[in-house]
């Protein structure tokens, strides 16, 4: 009956899905030989200029991710001929500091060769082949890890320079390949300065609201204890990502209908998807609590499968948004979203991870209410990108106000 219900899309979005679980294990069996290889310490260096790049890439990309949704073919062919130049910058950029400053540099390389990469993807994800993205993803860290293994495993003293080194070298065919692709297209600016300001703080927003509370729990409890939510928290993710997927495969039909909600996933649909997601992380929740020796490990995962309800429906309602062109919403709920979870994680901060899940439901409670008034008051008298450039940070009645 579902699969009736959902057809290809479904099919689609499982595809990814396999291809997002296979990157995810490639990343674990990563992160767990950079550890046996190098040790903890340089881990630590790795993963901090990993999160550097992240904080550079995520806000830029994000204003010619979205953009692309729900512009036109000339325009988007130009916005990639920009994107690529503003990836090739930073990669250059990248291999001029790595030598005398790691961190930097790496960093640099890493947000540089994403945005190269995200260039790459963007006629994929435009098209709404998610499958075709995830496998993309899934192959070029594969081919990272195999060519930073093979040094890791043959040489006797390696180090984290040289590792690195050989795991950002796809990064370089990714550039040529991004190149070759805006060939003869002349760059131009992805929309207005008050669009690129809009979607620039809705990707911080979006920073902070899904990793600052694991930082602020190890702040104010322990190390532990933000490690068993962002455990938890990372499970929680990886499963309402299908969601979004499965949004994902309807971005031409929203497109064509200028974000009319009814050319998107239906609610049926998309409350099934959201429920079958969390059933499975209430299902793993029972699992642990009953065979794990820690309950309240099990318990955790238990409550967090409302954050998987909510956060998948929130997902797909997002999609939506980003064709809408609704930024000002969706910056003014993220800001809102993070400050209430993070307030109310310092409140219950003696209940651990459990305070921190209650605070997890809250935000991502607020995003659906809010997302789902605003989706749903869309008029086709009114284009996705003129709602973008008029969009205004403050919500006005489309909101909950």
């Amino acid at each position: 009956m579902i699969a009736k219900l959902l057809g290809q899309n479904l099919m689609r979005a499982g595809i990814a899905s396999t291809w997002v679980l296979a990157a995810r294990l490639l990343g674990l069996a990563w992160t767990a030989l950079i550890i046996f290889r190098l040790g903890l310490a340089d881990y630590g260096v790795y993963a901090i200029a990993f999160a550097v790049a992240a904080i550079i890439a995520a806000p830029i990309d994000n204003i010619f991710l979205v953009r692309s949704l729900r512009i036109d073919d000339e325009s988007y062919g130009r916005e990639a001929a920009t994107r690529v130049l503003v990836g090739g910058a930073l990669l250059l950029l990248g291999v001029v500091f790595f030598v005398p400053v790691f961190v930097v540099g790496f960093a640099l390389v890493v947000a540089g060769g994403e945005i190269l990469f995200n260039a790459v993807k963007g006629d994929a994800l435009r098209a709404g082949l998610p499958n075709i993205v995830t496998r993309l993803d899934a192959l070029r860290q594969l081919s990272s890890i195999v060519l930073a293994s093979v040094y890791l495993f043959t040489v006797n003293n390696p180090s984290l320079e040289l590792a690195v080194g050989l795991y950002s070298a796809p990064y370089l065919v990714i550039a040529i390949a991004a190149a070759i692709k805006v060939r003869g297209r002349r760059p131009k600016m992805p929309g207005s300065f008050h669009e690129i300001r809009l979607l620039w703080f809705d990707a911080l927003a979006l920073a902070l609201y899904l990793q600052a509370d694991v930082i602020l729990l190890g702040v104010l409890t322990t190390e532990e204890i933000a490690g068993v939510y962002s455990l938890a928290s990372v499970v929680a993710l990886a499963l309402s990502s299908f969601a979004q997927m499965f949004a994902q495969t309807f971005h031409e039909r929203l497109r064509a209908g200028l974000g009319d909600p009814d050319a998107g996933p239906r609610r049926v649909a998309s409350l099934a998807v959201a429920i079958l997601l969390a059933i499975a992380m209430l299902v793993v929740g029972l699992v642990l609590m009953a065979f794990f020796s820690e309950p309240g490990v099990g318990l955790l995962f238990v409550v967090m499968s409302t954050v998987v309800l909510l956060r998948s429906l929130t997902l797909i309602l997002t999609t939506m948004l980003y064709v809408q062109g609704r930024d000002g919403h969706r910056v003014a709920a993220g800001w809102t979203a993070a400050a209430v979870k993070l307030g109310i994680l310092a409140l219950l901060a003696p209940l651990g991870a459990l305070g921190a899940a209650v605070g997890a439901i809250a935000g991502e409670l607020i995003l659906l209410i809010w997302y789902y008034r605003v989706v749903y008051s869309w008029s086709p008298q009114v284009r996705p990108e003129k709602r973008a450039d008029d969009a205004p940070i403050v919500p006005d009645g489309g909101g909950l106000l």
